[in-house]
């Protein structure tokens, strides 16, 4: 609704004539009825000092009339009510408002026009034009107005097609362009140049709440509470850029539907250079909901573990580093725990009572945390981490906490956690190993009754730094042969010779000299380095076998390590075979030494392993029997040949009559599953006489030597053919037994 006082509005007849008789004071009816009327639907006159309004005429039976006779402000108030439009009310009682007419009058302006609509007869609105003429009679002392009403509905709709076809005819190209792309993807466009809105897709209004008309979709947005005010930061952020003169930007924000719910939209915008002036940029919008969510949903479940809702493993270790760079200035530690026992509540109230204490904990860390700048994970099955800010005091008052509110989650069981704490000194230190090193100082008090959380501190740390050390060098050691190979007799008891021999690996390090196997050999099972140095030991004693072949001597057969990573491999067994075959060697010559608990991983894949190699003429032992897993059941199940008992199940059967008999029942039944048995860590008398009472004629041990270098080695077996010394008190219980007894000159100062 526009008021013009200025001019007339170019598609309506001029109203000269009216105002040349209005201004000449003859208002006559011959006046009115040739020229007022015949442009005029209703014209009234209306006194606001009097409070008058008189119809003077109405020529059309289109629009509902005003009642007759009432007063002017009965009139007005009857149009607020039922005659006009509800959106134009306010603007006609403006129109008619005294400062307006008083502008009207002090301007001496002829007329003053405003378009409204106005309920027609079948009750639909038609638009209306009002004219207002200020009339001075003479021997009246105010001005009273001529309202003339004119129905312009036509008009407008003329006028209204003439803009549109013009703006079509100027758009058409772009229109069409627009069309193809929503056509083809989905692709909602609108368009505007220097602020100015030229183009916008009607989809845009159909599918999203605001008011459309005229106004910039950005401006929409804001203004009519169609953006989803979480999303707010994205949003100024792409229209600053924007705003910058930065050509093109994009950001994905819930928008508001007409049914009132919220979707995921990607919003793009790009300047359009043509030789037009002003800046022109066109906008596109995709409704991305579905996607959004899904990816939203995937991410989640990527993300989060499904129990708990902490983040998992590879998330966390993610957090923390963010977190790390983010807050540069903060103090930070990263704490792994677990409960005590937690499989032993798991079997004995259920897995749900289990996954119920879980979820407990994690709802107990999440109260305790600032998850803006800190974070917490399940790890795995019981294992929790949390990385945290603060100092010690903070830390320690964190898993007090936590520790006294689960103390009594249960009247049935206890809940224990124990904590290992690493802070952070070094924040260029990957999450997961400032993990490992809590986990480090964790296993340092777990199980304790003292304490229920520890830090890790310099020990932790130089062993660190050591391993760090050896696992630096542990490539370039294999490629200069650094790793010797050792050959520890295995020694016929009754007669002292030898029968036998394991090999083991020593490193002779340049500057550090020396390194026994107990500083590398853990660390190269940990970090799967063993499988090649293995090998590379396994070619030595090959080769060693070869030469005593090559020099006439009688070979006998060495026992290699083989440890459980090599089972990974699906070419074990051939590279085993290319090995003995490469050195032309009696495949039992090439012992291969297990421990039961490689069999843990895959115990059937294993044993058909070993079936197969065994059809090959390979010879298996198990080494350490009597320690950690191993059991009288591995003697039945397991296809070994030959079983290594362990320097603990010895002692033990020398120290206690219980252990003497396990010692001889199990040494019984390996004999009689025809398997072969070699005692480990013989380091006494008293134990080779307990062994050979129970059976056993084959030790290994420092009683008899300590591994020997292959040179050394070589003499002692070969060159001077010399047995150990078999001690009166053996030699006796070898008469007794009618064991093998030596023919040669003993010796006994090696």
């Amino acid at each position: 609704m526009k008021i013009n006082f200025l001019q007339r509005q170019p598609e309506l007849p001029a109203n000269n004539a009216g105002m040349q008789c209005l201004s000449s004071g003859a208002v006559e009816a011959q006046c009115y009825s040739s020229v007022l009327r015949n442009v005029y639907d209703e014209i009234y006159l209306l006194d606001f000092v009097k409070d008058e309004a008189r119809v003077l005429y109405r020529g059309s039976d289109v629009f509902l009339p005003p009642t007759e006779g009432v007063s002017l402000s009965s009139l007005f108030g009857e149009a607020v009510e039922g005659l006009v439009h509800p959106d134009d009310t306010e603007a006609m009682m403006r129109f008619w408002d005294p400062l307006a007419r008083h502008e009207l009058e002090a301007q001496g302006q002829p007329f003053a026009t405003l378009d409204i609509r106005r309920k027609s007869r079948n009750q639909e609105y038609r638009w209306v034009r009002i004219t207002a003429f200020p009339i001075h009679q003479p021997g009246i002392d105010h001005v009273v107005y001529l309202g003339c009403v004119q129905d312009v509905d036509e008009l407008k709709r003329a006028s209204s097609i003439i803009r549109e076809n013009d703006l079509l005819q100027r758009q058409k190209l772009d229109n069409l362009r627009y069309k193809a792309v929503v056509d083809h993807t989905r692709t909602l466009v609108f368009e505007w140049r220097d602020n100015e809105l030229s183009y916008i897709s009607p989809r845009i209004a159909e599918l999203l709440a605001g008011d459309y008309n005229g106004r910039i979709p950005f401006d929409v947005w804001r203004e009519d509470n169609v953006l989803y005010s979480g999303d707010s930061t994205a949003f100024d952020t792409c229209l600053s850029r924007l705003a910058l003169g930065i050509r093109s930007g994009e950001m994905t924000v819930r928008l508001r539907r007409r049914d009132g719910q919220f979707i995921w939209c990607k919003v793009t915008y790009t300047y359009l250079s043509d030789d037009t002036p002003g800046d022109r940029y066109i906008g596109t919008l995709n409704d991305v909901d579905a996607v959004t969510r899904t990816e939203q949903a995937l991410r989640l479940r990527a993300e989060l573990d499904p129990l708990t809702g902490a983040y998992n493993t590879q998330t966390f270790f993610e957090k923390v580093e963010a977190v790390l760079r983010d807050n540069p200035g903060e103090p930070y530690a990263v704490l792994r725990f677990d409960v005590a026992g937690f499989k032993a509540i798991n079997e004995a109230f259920g897995l749900e009572e289990g996954n119920r204490l879980l979820r407990a904990i994690a709802r107990l860390i999440r109260q305790r945390l600032n998850l803006e700048n800190e974070a917490f994970a399940r790890l795995t099955a019981d294992v929790f981490a949390v990385c945290i800010t603060g100092d010690e005091d903070k830390i320690q008052h964190f898993i007090h906490a936590l520790s006294t509110r689960l103390e009594h989650y249960s009247d049935t069981f206890r809940v224990k956690l124990f904590f290992g704490v690493c802070p952070v000194e070094n924040r260029r230190t990957p999450a997961h190993v400032l993990c490992d090193w809590a986990y480090l100082a964790q296993k340092t008090i777990k199980g304790s009754d003292l304490t229920n959380y520890a830090f890790y501190d310099d020990a932790l740390r130089e062993r660190l730094h050591g391993e760090s050390y050896i696992t630096d060098q542990m490539y370039s050691a294999l490629e200069q042969k650094q790793f010797r190979l050792y050959l520890q007799p295995k020694v016929e008891m009754s007669s002292g010779r030898i029968v036998g021999a394991e090999s083991l690996v020593r490193w002779q390090h340049p500057q550090d000299g020396l390194i026994l196997p107990g500083r590398f050999v853990p660390l190269f099972e940990r970090n799967g380095f063993i499988v090649r140095m293995d090998e590379y030991i396994w070619d030595l004693t090959c080769q060693n076998l070869r030469m005593w072949l090559d020099k006439g001597y009688k070979a006998m057969p060495v026992s290699v390590n083989v440890s459980r990573l090599h089972f990974n491999d699906g070419t074990l067994i051939d590279k085993l075979v290319q090995l003995t075959d490469k050195y032309r060697l009696p495949r039992h010559l090439l012992e291969l030494e297990l421990t039961e608990s490689a069999f843990f991983d895959n115990e059937k894949a294993l044993i058909q392993c070993m079936y197969e190699l065994q059809g090959r003429g390979f010879v298996f032992s198990m080494d350490d029997f009597g320690t950690g897993y191993s059991s009288l059941s591995s003697l039945r199940d397991l296809p070994f040949n030959i079983v290594k008992l362990d320097r603990t199940f010895i002692s033990d059967g020398t120290d206690n009559e219980r252990g003497q008999i396990v010692a001889r029942n199990t040494i019984a039944l390996a004999k009689d599953l025809n398997m072969k048995i070699v005692a480990e860590g013989v380091e006494t008398l008293e134990h080779a006489r307990f062994l050979m009472s129970c059976g056993c004629n084959c030790a290994q041990g420092f009683y008899y030597s300590q591994p020997l270098d292959e040179a050394t080695f070589e003499v002692l077996s070969f060159i001077q053919e010399k047995a150990f010394w078999v001690d009166a008190l053996l030699d006796k219980d070898a008469h007794e037994k009618g064991l093998p007894l030596s023919d040669e000159k003993t010796f006994c100062d090696f």
